[in-house]
């Protein structure tokens, strides 16, 4: 037994040589084959050719696979550079879109307020922009920059370049609450230009969300007419007279009808306005 176990390994260390002396020679011959792979022999050179195209190959392969890999990572790398950049750009545009849209909004409400003051140049008027607005169900007012500090009082009339808003109904420091003719609990002593008649302009809670208005105590033989304008006629000491208040788009009821009224439309869109003045004296 202990023979036939020598025997089984020697044969082992045997062929563990060959196959190194193999694995050897095969190493010599492809180092010489790169060696003589530049020789100025043509023979060996395309021998050395021969022997080394699978390795060249191989290599070549590898080499691509890493390139590949590094291009992979190199654009990848590139185009999140590219998209930061692009990004930046991106907001910069914005914040330039932003600032020019402002400026245009303060060069738009500039205007408005130059017009308001020209249309109002024998009053002394303080220009005012709307903060924000309240309109509910029952009530038609906003508040605006201005107040004690710029000379405004309870009371004064508000106004936009297309005519009559309404009045101030509480003021602050810097602050000013009005009251829109839009307003149920508003009223004002008008005049019908056509029959110069007097009327009285209210705030309808019905036609508030229409932005209309009801013109009452209509006297009863005034020959009124749809498209006939209204201006403030000045009794009282709210409104000055000749203010642009509105037009009427509907007469309700006939000629010499006790309950005959008027539906009006307000010169002044009052939802959208930004600017107004009050008018101070």
């Amino acid at each position: 037994m202990n023979y036939r176990y020598n025997f089984d390994d020697n044969k082992r260390n045997k062929k563990k040589k060959i196959l190194f002396i193999i694995i050897v020679f095969i190493f010599v011959i492809v180092f010489s084959a790169f060696f003589f792979k530049s020789s100025s022999n043509s023979v060996i050179s395309k021998i050395s050719g021969v022997i080394t195209y699978p390795f060249d190959k191989m290599y070549e392969f590898v080499s691509s696979g890493i390139n590949g890999i590094k291009g992979y990572f190199s654009n990848s790398k590139k185009l999140n550079d590219e998209k930061v950049t692009l990004q930046n750009e991106v907001n910069t545009l914005q914040m330039k879109l932003l600032e020019s849209q402002k400026i245009l909004d303060e060069n738009s409400s500039l205007k408005q307020m130059l017009e308001i003051k020209k249309v109002y140049q024998h009053f002394n008027i303080k220009m005012g922009k709307i903060m924000y607005r309240e309109h509910d169900n029952w009530t038609q007012t906003f508040k605006i920059n201005i107040g004690t500090n710029d000379g405004v009082k309870v009371g004064k009339a508000v106004v936009h370049k297309d005519g009559l808003v309404g009045y101030v109904s509480s003021v602050e420091a810097d602050t000013a609450t009005v009251i829109t003719i839009l307003d149920p609990s508003s009223s004002v002593s008008v005049t019908i230009s056509t029959v110069n008649e007097p009327a009285i302009l209210k705030g309808d809670l019905n036609l508030k969300s229409q932005n209309k208005l009801s013109l009452d105590f209509i006297p009863l033989d005034a020959n009124i007419s749809i498209s006939d304008m209204l201006y403030t006629s000045g009794l009282g000491s709210t409104y000055p007279a000749s203010i642009p208040v509105g037009k009427i788009i509907e007469v309700m009821n006939n000629k010499n009808d006790m309950n005959r009224y008027a539906i009006v439309e307000p010169n002044v869109s009052i939802r959208t306005i930004s600017e107004v003045g009050v008018i101070i004296e």
